[in-house]
């Protein structure tokens, strides 16, 4: 059992979490379920993304020994990167009960606390204070012996963390030797590599990104946050094809993670989940990682003149994260380039509800979706009067075929590609015979309602409260939306 133990730490040490994952399900279970099994096993789905599961296990293990500090910093991180603020302050007031202020883990959970409420200067000395207290555990030097693994990952980590925070407080320079030192300590902590990649993205010089990026994911493979962080180099430096295939990557990597979380397993013990072949499986992955790359796969196709493919992406985004201003805004200029307006009107209505402060930006892409409407609909009228003069042509040449000349016109229009196409038939026809413009309201919408009526639904939504403010903000969103609606 004590070589089994050893070989499931040594795989976790070495960010190897499938084979850690596959020896972990072959421990006991009385060794599974104890405080270190459970703390482990946080550590191996954190360390590859996997955050709900290791909120589980960690949570589990600090239920099951709450004086047990090792690893409990890497819990408040957690806590931190899934913003549970009232859990995150619990923990760090139980850690420095228990610690005493003699505890590192427990200034780095204090740490996390001031971060997450944005003071980064307070966060920077508990983390210095943790510092401290690591090196005078082991004679105020950060030469710490190889066999104190926790030593070396807890020292390296408070650099990280001051690194970081640094970069929150646009102090790169500092952050640049925070992650040096950190480097310095210990060469295999990933976290230090990813952060100097970081700071070189933001600084623009992608080459010393790409480099350090490599270097993250060389000794964390599994993790698709680093991936998706290289996939960042490849846009910005504009290889667009790159970036597309490195994002459908990460999609595919944490798509993999929630289709094995759904397959089966005992939820409530989070060691157990073993799908039929033996091989363990893995719960829901973080939405907020899959909805983030996937808006950046939209974004590219979007540069890359994919339209149609970026719209499907992003109406389903639409759905998954209805409060977030970018996705209907990006959706409203991706059914713009396809020539759906009404619909494009409609996303922008909406986004400018969401975040009323980019109400610039908004109304920017709705000028230029007015423009280019009514330059599409001005080409469309003199299409039909040259067909028409075309028409009348031909009736001079064959006056006894009047009724033919007006078949041929009918089957020329239905036939033509229509620019607003929302998944109906091509049909330019409306109810009476008449030609239907582009931003007609006619056509009903699948996803949305019209924009003049979404605009009005919510003008009575503010009258109803007395929110007079929001009033005068839809009165403003009625105007607009009815030029898109007529």
């Amino acid at each position: 059992m004590v070589r089994a133990s050893g070989m499931v730490y040594a795989h976790a040490s070495t960010y190897k979490a499938a084979h850690a994952l596959l020896l972990f399900a072959e421990l006991p279970a009385q060794q599974q379920n104890s405080a270190w099994g459970l703390s482990l096993l946080g550590r191996i789905c954190f360390e590859s993304g996997r955050y709900p599961e290791a909120s589980q296990a960690f949570g589990a293990s600090h239920r099951l020994a709450p004086y047990r500090l090792r690893d409990m910093d890497m819990y408040s991180t957690l806590l931190w990167h899934m913003k549970k603020e009232e859990a995150l302050a619990q923990l760090a007031h139980t850690m420095v009960s228990i610690g005493r202020n003699w505890s590192p883990e427990a200034w780095i959970a204090v740490a996390n606390c001031f971060s997450l409420d944005g003071e980064h200067t307070s966060a920077v000395k508990s983390l210095g204070r943790s510092i401290q207290l690591f090196k005078s555990a082991h004679g105020g030097t950060t030469i710490i012996p190889r066999s104190e693994s926790g030593g070396i990952s807890g020292l390296a980590y408070a650099h990280t963390l001051v690194g970081h925070e640094s970069v929150a407080s646009d102090d790169l320079d500092r952050a640049q030797q925070a992650f040096r030192t950190a480097i310095r300590i210990d060469p295999r902590h990933y976290n230090a590599w990813y952060g100097m990649g970081m700071v070189y993205l933001r600084l623009g010089k992608l080459d010393l990104a790409e480099y350090h990026f490599g270097r993250a994911l060389a000794l964390n493979s599994q993790n698709p946050l680093l991936l998706q962080s290289a996939g960042a180099v490849y846009e910005h430096r504009g290889d667009y094809h790159r970036a597309l295939e490195v994002y459908g990557r990460v999609e595919a990597l944490l798509h993999e993670g929630y289709s094995a979380g759904n397959d089966g397993g005992d939820s409530t013990n989070p060691s157990a989940a073993v799908d039929s072949n033996g091989t363990v499986v893995l719960g829901l992955q973080s939405h907020h990682a899959m909805n983030f790359v996937m808006f950046k796969r939209a974004r590219v196709m979007v540069v890359l003149g994919r339209f149609a493919e970026a719209a499907d992406i992003l109406e389903l985004l639409l759905q998954r994260c209805p409060r977030e201003f970018n996705v209907p805004f990006l959706l409203g200029q991706t059914y713009a380039k396809l020539r759906r307006y009404r619909e494009a009107a409609a996303c922008l209505t909406r986004a400018l509800d969401i975040a009323p402060e980019n109400s610039q930006s908004v109304n920017e892409a709705f000028d230029a979706l007015y423009q280019q409407s009514t330059e599409d609909e001005g080409s469309e009228d003199a299409d039909q009067d040259e067909q028409q003069h075309e028409d009348d042509d031909d009736n001079n040449n064959n006056n006894n075929n009047d009724d033919a000349g007006r078949v041929v016109q009918a089957r020329n229009m239905r036939y033509r590609s229509y620019p607003g196409d929302l998944g109906t038939p091509p049909s330019e026809f409306g109810p009476g015979g008449g030609v239907i413009s582009p931003t007609s309201s006619s056509i009903g919408s699948p996803y949305f309602d019209s924009p003049s009526a979404y605009a009005q639904r919510r003008r009575g939504q503010a009258e109803w409260g007395h929110d007079w403010a929001a009033m005068n903000s839809a009165d403003d969103r009625v105007d607009r939306a009815l030029d898109f609606d007529t």
